[in-house]
């Protein structure tokens, strides 16, 4: 369209290209007014945090005080650190101990609720409540349920000769104990996006299978997982991030004890932040968490990402 050609049928230059170019720059210009706040936030808490962690990871600095440049000091101290180490190691034994049976579970609880039976929804609505209780107020809860006197589990581990067991003081069960509060508070979360993910595959895939004499276990295989591939990378990304982060449960139930059996690699940052009010470790050590979760997205990305033949 020229310069000087009409819009909408009208022949005025009042109606020209120019100005609905300056239309669209004022128009551009509110959407920025509008998304100002969002990116003033994400400037300051994401930008501006990342990279004042980054710097003050090359100092020691107490909190107070004025920080004091160390350089690599930091990150050498940490890979020869046993406690740093050994919270790595929790922390891998927590990731792999939850997300593995959550997506097992999240993805078979979909299937489930994928096929109409009577009252779905209700059991559907129900199922879904521990996904929308505070993670504080379910680990308080748990808390409870672990309680080795009377106990909920107690119910479970009295009948068959199990009395008094002290799920988050033995250094055995503390961590199996966490795990298990976070898969049944995290199944139902990925169980939706499952489902959602199910209900967008067309119903005619499974039935031109069903010609071909196809059984539930090849349409399952070969049309059911590859179609859900997208969904499965989203999943194991967003629960692989999580349970890196996870500090809530292990700082309610057990303070990282006992011992060091639930000190992962959140609650050592914390405690050598907070409590030790060494910054420059901490902030080395998140930094090192955070290129951890880049190198496993990265790994996931390149296994899951693939485009599905067909």
């Amino acid at each position: 369209m020229s310069r000087t050609e009409s819009i909408d049928g009208v022949n005025s230059p009042r109606y020209a290209v120019p100005r609905r170019r300056r239309f669209m720059i004022r128009k551009s210009g509110y959407g920025l007014i509008f998304a100002a706040p969002a990116i003033v936030f994400f400037g300051v808490f994401y930008v501006f945090a990342l990279g004042w962690a980054v710097w003050i990871s090359f100092n020691e600095w107490n909190l107070l005080g004025t920080p004091s440049y160390i350089g690599l000091e930091n990150y050498r101290l940490l890979l020869t650190d046993p406690e740093f180490l050994n919270s790595i190691k929790v922390t891998f034994y927590y990731v792999f101990g939850t997300v593995v049976p959550t997506w097992i579970l999240a993805l078979g609880l979909a299937l489930v609720f994928h096929r109409a039976f009577r009252f779905r929804q209700f059991f559907l609505a129900a199922y879904y409540i521990p996904a929308v209780i505070s993670l504080v107020v379910w680990s308080l809860l748990w808390q409870l349920i672990y309680q080795p006197s009377w106990g909920l589990l107690t119910l479970i581990t009295d009948p068959i000769g199990f009395e008094y067991v002290r799920w988050l003081n033995d250094a055995n069960l503390a961590m199996p104990a966490v795990i298990l509060l976070s898969i049944v508070r995290a199944v139902p979360t990925y169980m939706i996006i499952y489902l959602a993910g199910l209900q967008g595959i067309p119903e005619d895939y499974y039935e031109a299978a069903s010609l071909d004499g196809a059984g539930e276990y090849q349409r399952f295989r070969d049309i059911t997982l590859p179609l859900l591939r997208p969904v499965t990378l989203y999943v194991a990304v967003i629960s692989i991030v999580a349970a890196f982060q996870v500090f809530t449960p292990t700082y309610i139930l057990t303070q990282g004890g006992p011992g060091s059996a639930t000190r992962v690699l959140p609650m050592f940052i914390f405690e050598h932040a907070f409590s030790f009010l060494n910054m420059g470790y901490a902030s080395a050590a998140s930094i090192l968490l955070l290129l951890m979760l880049l190198g496993l997205t990265f790994i996931q990305f390149r296994l899951l990402g693939k485009p599905t033949t067909s």
